[in-house]
C-alpha cells in the first residue's frame, strides 16, 4: 500500500501543472462571464458561462490524462519499471485525475450554483440542489468511463507503436472508425436495445426527485415534447448503466492485461 501511495503522490505532482493550466482557463472564462454580466445588467451571462463550463467537465478526465501521458513520455520507461501490477498503476493514474477533476468541479460548481441561484426561485420550479446532485453523479460516471476509455486507447497505441511505429496512429484511427460503424449498426438493428432496455426507471421518479413539494411545475411538464416548451427526459433503463459498467470493466481488464503482457517500456 505504501508503494501505491508513493505512485499516487507522484501522479498528483505530475498532473499539477495540467490542473493549474485548466484552473487558470476556467477562472478566466468565469471572469468573462462576470464581465458580460456587468455590461448587460443581467445575471444570465454568468449562468450561461457556468453551464458551459460544467458541460466541459465531461471531457476533463480524458484531456487531463492526455496532458499527463504527454508529460510522461520521457520517463515512461521508469513508470513501467514500477513493481506494482498494471491494474494498481492504472488505478493510481485514474485516481489522480479524479482528484483534480473534483477540484475543478468544486470551483465550477460553486460558480454555477451562485449564478443560477440568482435567477432561479427554487420554490417555483426545480430543486437546484437535487439537479446539482444528479449532474454531479452524471459527471463522475462520465469521468470514470472517459478515463478508462482513454487509458485503453493509449495502451493499445503504445503497444502497437513498439511493433509498427508511426503506423500505429493509422491503425488506431481505422480501428476507431470500424468500431463506430459496428456500434452504429448494432444500435440500428436493435441489438443494443435488447441488451439494455430492462429495468425501466419510472419517469415519475425524476419528477419527484427534481421538483420540490408545492412547486407550480405540473407533473407532465418533464415529459411533454420540447416543442411545447417543456423539458423532455428520455426513458432511462437500469440495463443501460449495467451495460456501460460491464463495458468499462472489460476495457479496464484488457488494458491491464496489455500492460502486463504486451506493452514494452520503450
Amino acid at each position: 500500500m505504501a508503494v501505491w501511495f508513493a505512485l499516487f503522490k507522484k501522479e498528483l505532482r505530475l498532473g499539477s501543472m495540467g490542473f493549474l493550466i485548466f484552473l487558470i482557463l476556467q477562472v478566466f472564462l468565469m471572469g468573462v462571464g462576470v464581465y458580460f454580466n456587468y455590461r448587460s445588467g443581467s445575471n444570465a451571462a454568468t449562468a450561461i458561462m457556468g453551464v458551459i463550463l460544467t458541460l466541459s467537465l465531461l471531457l476533463y478526465v480524458p484531456v487531463y490524462l492526455l496532458f499527463n501521458v504527454i508529460q510522461e513520455r520521457k520517463t515512461f520507461h521508469l513508470w513501467m519499471q514500477n513493481p506494482l501490477p498494471a491494474w494498481s498503476m492504472l488505478l493510481a493514474k485514474l485516481s489522480g485525475s479524479l482528484i483534480y477533476f473534483t477540484g475543478s468541479l468544486v470551483v465550477i460548481g460553486t460558480y454555477t450554483w451562485i449564478s443560477l441561484i440568482r435567477i432561479i426561485d427554487g420554490s417555483e420550479g426545480f430543486s437546484l440542489f437535487r439537479v446539482a446532485i444528479l449532474a454531479t453523479l452524471v459527471l463522475y460516471w462520465t469521468a470514470v468511463g472517459g478515463g478508462v476509455n482513454f487509458l485503453f486507447l493509449w495502451t493499445i497505441l503504445r503497444t502497437m507503436q513498439s511493433r509498427i511505429g508511426k503506423l500505429a496512429w493509422v491503425v488506431l484511427i481505422i480501428g476507431i472508425g470500424v468500431y463506430t460503424y459496428i456500434d452504429t449498426k448494432l444500435y440500428q438493428s436493435g441489438v443494443i436495445d435488447a441488451l439494455t432496455h430492462w429495468g425501466r426507471i419510472p419517469q415519475s421518479f425524476f419528477y419527484h426527485f427534481l421538483v420540490p413539494n408545492g412547486s407550480a411545475v405540473p407533473s407532465g411538464y418533464l415529459f411533454k415534447p420540447t416543442a411545447n416548451g417543456s423539458f423532455s427526459v428520455d426513458t432511462v433503463y437500469i440495463g443501460s448503466f449495467v451495460f456501460d459498467l460491464l463495458i468499462t470493466g472489460i476495457l479496464f481488464l484488457i488494458t491491464t492485461w496489455l500492460m502486463d503482457h504486451e506493452l514494452e517500456a520503450s
